[in-house]
């Protein structure tokens, strides 16, 4: 019964001290943590390093992944770059198998002091330190979780029953691959190695079966990364297929070495560990690191068919498509001339969706030519989805334009990048009225009373906005007068619309009449901030006189 509990309470203490572990480290590395992963991807050695320490700091690939994620969904790196990062945090995250390796029963007791004082001190609620603290909690009750369950263990190794138990397993040699990537599905990768190796060290386990648990652990790790990963979509799940394409390449190279090695007995895996090291929790951690040093070494060396394989997979949606800027880059952030030409290519990206807000509202929408951006990427797309992927996209053009802006430039460079950044400001203003619109005149078409006036906004704006938007992809002195009479002012015709709504439908319902007063306040405020935003572009061009 005391076996049973002490391996009970040993894992227990592995349990917890993981968690601990991980989860203050993520707040130790921070946001200071996350703008060097930002700056890191632009360079394969930098990002290597990057992911090396990441993965020996957080001490949890996964919340590497998730950092990374997070910095991809933001825009700040791309999945093919931010690669590396996730290839080699596995190899730095070996640091606590290596640690859990070594008898540092004087380390853990030492560690556990420094912790109590801490807390005497008050550390633990300082808000400098106390992750740090709990971080440090957590590693010493890992390693005495380890030492716990390897003194537990010892008894096992002359129990007759476990012998009788691990023969029978022993006579299909691939139970502890299975059992190791089961167990790894569940609970973490890493913390099944470190199980595994208290098992090796107090001689329960035979060793060969203890490399096929490392190998399957690994291999459940990126099982649970995809199941974890379940919820995300496009680039935000490349980077969790990727991490189970990078365990599968290290099953695909390790399991089959050690397979042959032991079938034939060519000295390959064992041999080489054994020679390095007698003893045998040395040797699991050497495992478990040439399985990580394999998948990195050969994932960066088929790193772009890998990401053709995951981008098949898993493709950006229409709406992360939408919203990543297709011309500007940080590079440009120093030329203010080609700052504001690429600048204005991404606005027309964002004007030129401003009819598909209506697509839905309308009854009988035709369908738009094939080199429409918007139509083509989704042809039922919502306009809440156009609204957010509008902002994103909006708020990129706005970052880009400041960070140019702080660039010396010519007076007339610096001007025209203020009015672009005012127009930005405009079409974002545009993209919320529209949003409110077209899913305001969806709503009004499943009113029989309110279908008929919905239409004919519908049909009506919409044919105005194609008609601006048309002006606005070349726009000159010719244009001005033409964009200024399509947006007029509609307040007459919209007060005479309503006057009729009333005596046609008196009984109509509050909330039905609100609704349709307020489609056409959103319709004169999109035909205010066009007919804005067109004297604004027609001053920064020098064309208000002309016109």
């Amino acid at each position: 019964m005391s076996v049973v509990v002490g391996l009970l309470a040993g894992l227990g203490f592995i349990f917890i001290g993981t968690q601990f572990l991980t989860a203050n480290m993520k707040q130790v590395a921070g946001p200071p943590f996350h703008r060097l992963v930002a700056k890191a991807t632009g360079n394969p050695w930098k990002a290597t390093l990057v992911g090396v320490a990441a993965g020996a700091i957080i001490q949890s690939t996964n919340a590497v992944t998730f950092i990374v994620i997070s910095l991809v969904t933001a825009g700040a790196t791309t999945v093919r770059a931010a690669m590396p990062i996730v290839t080699w945090s596995y190899a730095g995250s070996t640091l606590r198998l290596l640690l859990a390796s070594f008898d540092i029963t004087l380390v853990i007791m030492s560690g556990i002091a420094l912790v109590g004082l801490a807390f005497l001190l008050g550390y633990d609620r300082d808000a400098r330190y106390r992750n740090l603290v709990a971080a440090l909690l957590g590693l010493m009750l890992l390693l005495y979780g380890v030492q716990l369950m390897v003194a537990a263990a010892v008894p096992l190794r002359d129990s007759a029953g476990l012998h009788a138990v691990l023969a029978i397993a022993d006579s299909f040699y691939f139970w502890g691959f299975i059992a190791g990537t089961a167990l790894a599905a569940v609970i973490q990768g890493q913390t099944v190695s470190v199980i595994a190796v208290a098992l090796a060290s107090a001689g329960v386990i035979d060793i060969d079966q203890t490399f096929l648990i490392v190998v399957g652990a690994n291999l459940g790790t990126g099982i649970m990364s995809v199941t974890q990963g379940a919820g995300l979509s496009g680039t935000a799940r490349q980077l969790n297929l990727y991490q189970l394409l990078l365990k599968l390449i290290g099953v695909a190279v390790m399991l089959p070495l050690l397979s042959v090695e032991h079938y034939t007995g060519i000295p390959l895996i064992r041999a080489f560990v054994t020679h390095l090291t007698a003893d045998a929790a040395l040797q699991v951690t050497a495992v478990h690191w040439m399985f990580q040093i394999v998948s990195a070494l050969v994932a960066s060396a088929i790193n772009n068919p890998l990401f053709r394989i995951i981008e098949r997979w898993s493709p950006p949606t229409s709406e992360e498509t939408l919203s990543k800027p297709a011309f500007i880059t940080p590079v440009l952030e120093s030329q203010p001339v080609a700052a504001i030409t690429m600048a204005e290519q991404e606005q027309l990206r964002l004007l030129r969706r401003l009819p598909h807000f209506l697509d839905r509202a309308r009854i009988d929408a035709e369908p738009y030519p094939s080199d429409d951006e918007t139509a083509r990427l989704a042809a039922n797309i919502s306009p809440s989805v156009l609204r957010k992927s509008g902002d994103e996209l909006a708020d990129a053009i706005d970052g880009f334009l400041k960070n140019t802006l702080r660039n010396p430039g010519k007076q007339a460079e610096m001007d025209r990048l203020m009015g672009l950044w005012n127009r930005n400001q405009q079409i974002h203003g545009l993209h919320i009225a529209l949003a409110h619109l077209g899913k305001g005149l969806s709503d009004m078409r499943k009113i029989p009373a309110l279908a008929p006036p919905a239409a004919v906004i519908a049909e009506s704006t919409h044919a105005m906005l194609s008609a601006v938007v048309s002006e606005l992809e070349d726009f000159d002195a010719d244009s001005l007068p033409i964009i200024r009479a399509l947006t007029k002012d509609r307040s007459e015709v919209l007060k005479k619309m309503r006057h009729d709504m009333v005596e046609r439908a008196p009984d109509l319902a509050a909330a039905d009449r609100q609704a349709l007063w307020s489609a056409m306040d959103q319709l004169e405020q999109t035909t205010w901030l066009l007919r804005r935003f067109t004297l604004n572009l027609a001053e920064d061009r020098h064309l208000e006189g002309k016109a």
